[in-house]
């Protein structure tokens, strides 16, 4: 699995040979835009018994609240079961014509001509339209000579550190992780000596050196973003809040980064916390639900952080996701009163903002909690009892 991804990339670079220039597209948003029953569909042509196929489609739909769009981002399941909502449009892609290649949501096709190529990109955006209402990232899709391709591919495929600095944390992370990107290492896994190795003011050097870049590379960044999660090193906390004005694109790496920080003081926190929620007032999270999500979690993830007075004054005004975080963080603040005054507000929450607000109750007294979830809250999904039953033996 963790091969994948440069076999794919080196497979893009022999096939650029045999052509003069390629298209790059990616489809925007893809594991959220799934539809459930284009799903069915290719679940019912694979030939899976009906049996199979109703427990998949029920606990697919048993993760989005009965909206017909979207599966968990994560699991190596989804990632099978992603793929095969795109046979139809591959199939499309090549009774075309195209001659490309696709790694879950990224589409490399590869032409003769710059114009053949320009009106691909019109043919393959209106494909995903028809076929599953998808949508490609514009800002991404671009044309390519063969010569800028080869360095894409080559800048994919490799370790590129932009100092010796960046060569060294690498290094340290992958002799604790032996490879594996998707490992978490704990600080007490880490030795003195190692940990000692690693400054502030060394991880600072290689984020600036990425941002004083003329095109700053952003894919690099948000890689180099990632190995700083598995270790939580709390290096390029400032850094990271006080460039965000540059740093956006990696915005959601960031978040996951400061989710992983470990060994700092719970001071230090608290002040994170209002860096956080300025950001919240850029107009780049402002309109992304996605950005708002992301920062918010970090609420329900560190009770240091705290500022929940704050999240309160922001509740009532705030988006459906959104409130979910703040009934979310409540627990983390214990904030047990006020989320008994949310009681009457129960009825009108959405699916998600339910089973958060019975998973944050689990703090109310055993009785009361009890009385509440047995008399005002039914349970039809599999997750609903489950967090149900936890919370009242909580």
């Amino acid at each position: 699995m963790k091969d994948s991804w440069n076999n794919f990339w080196g497979k893009a670079y022999k096939k650029s040979n045999e052509c003069k220039y390629v298209l790059y597209c990616d489809i925007a948003d893809f594991y959220n835009q799934i539809y459930h029953h284009t799903l069915e569909n290719q679940l019912t042509e694979s030939g899976f018994p009906n049996q199979v196929k109703r427990w998949i489609e029920n606990l697919i739909k048993s993760t989005t609240a009965g909206v017909s769009r979207g599966v968990p981002i994560g699991p190596h399941a989804i990632h099978l079961l992603a793929e095969a909502t795109m046979i139809p449009i591959d199939n499309s892609l090549s009774v075309q014509g195209f001659h490309f290649i696709r790694y879950v949501d990224d589409i490399i096709v590869f032409f003769e001509s710059k114009e053949e190529a320009s009106i691909a990109l019109g043919k393959i955006a209106s494909t995903l339209d028809r076929q599953q209402r998808l949508m490609l990232q514009r800002h991404k899709c671009k044309i390519y000579e063969v010569k800028d391709f080869k360095s894409l591919c080559i800048e994919m495929i490799e370790d590129r550190p932009i100092n010796a600095a960046e060569d060294k944390i690498l290094k340290l992370v992958k002799k604790y992780s032996g490879g594996n990107p998707y490992i978490t290492i704990s600080y007490n896994e880490i030795s003195e000596e190692d940990w000692g190795n690693i400054s502030e003011e060394i991880i600072c050097k290689i984020i600036n050196e990425y941002l004083d870049k003329k095109e700053i590379d952003y894919v690099r960044l948000r890689w180099f973003y990632r190995r700083l999660s598995q270790i939580g090193h709390p290096g390029a906390i400032e850094i990271s809040l006080s460039e965000m004005q540059k740093l956006g694109p990696c915005l959601a790496n960031i978040c996951s980064y400061l989710a992983s920080v470990q060994s700092i003081d719970a001071n230090r926190w608290k002040n994170i916390g209002s860096s956080l929620l300025d950001l919240l007032d850029l107009a780049e999270v402002k309109d992304n639900e996605y950005f708002k999500l992301s920062i918010l979690s970090l609420f329900t993830k560190n009770e240091h952080i705290n500022h929940f007075r704050k999240l309160i004054g922001m509740y009532s005004s705030s988006e459906s996701f959104a409130r979910r975080e703040i009934l979310l963080s409540a627990i983390q603040n214990s904030a047990h009163d006020w989320l008994r005054e949310q009681k009457e507000n129960f009825q009108n929450m959405d699916s998600w903002q339910k089973i958060a607000y019975i998973y944050s109750i689990s703090g109310l007294p055993k009785d009361e909690k009890k009385y509440f979830i047995s008399k005002r809250v039914r349970v039809d999904r599999p997750i609903e009892k489950i967090i149900s039953k936890w919370s009242k033996d909580a």
